[in-house]
């Protein structure tokens, strides 16, 4: 039985999820083709209906995984106002939820010491992702008084410090040293 293109669509889009959630959770070696059809409860075989190859599928993630973050700044913005954005974006960055649940969040903290071993794979779609959080979050920054020549640099500073302290968070787990150094980051960048 034949699919529909909606079908088709729907599929491609279950894919891309779940492999965008993988590549967070487990990084690239992890987000296999196999492992991400048998997550996306699909057989290995259709993979190759809706992507060239696992490559196409990470970077079609990778767009993913950074356009959903992006997302969720752009609804508080509409919502609140981009100075309210931010800080619900910083406040959340920094939360136990994040660090404890990696496939749901940024993909900077989850998979960027991969993509940087393979810049020809997700370079393009990394750097395009970093430049919808630092654009973000700049218009956050200047909504907050921040001039809008110095905001960019600001903006990646802030955004540096976060994936820092993410990573090391994770790398760390549940330990006195890592609520110390959340602390230390939500007294130097949490915004009210």
């Amino acid at each position: 039985m034949r699919k529909t293109r909606q079908q088709t669509a729907e599929s491609r889009a279950k894919i891309v999820d779940t492999a965008a959630r993988l590549l967070r959770e487990r990084g690239v070696a992890g987000a296999s083709i196999a492992d991400v059809m048998s997550a996306a409860g699909m057989t290995q075989g259709g993979f190759y209906r809706h992507f060239a190859s696992k490559n196409d599928m990470l970077a079609a993630a990778t767009r993913h995984a950074f356009a959903t973050m992006a997302g969720g700044i752009d609804r508080d913005t509409d919502t609140g106002g981009a100075e309210a954005a931010l800080a619900a974006y910083v406040a959340r960055y920094l939360s136990a939820e994040h660090i404890s649940h990696p496939g749901l969040g940024c993909p900077a903290a989850g998979f960027g010491a991969d993509a940087g071993r393979i810049p020809d794979v997700l370079g393009v779609e990394f750097a395009d992702g970093a430049e919808q959080l630092i654009t973000r979050v700049a218009a956050g920054l200047v909504a907050r008084g921040a001039a809008e020549r110095g905001a960019r640099g600001e903006a990646i500073r802030l955004l540096t410090m976060l994936i820092g302290t993410v990573v090391m968070a994770r790398a760390l787990g549940p330990s006195a040293l890592q609520d110390e150094i959340v602390a230390a980051a939500q007294d130097k960048l949490v915004l009210d």
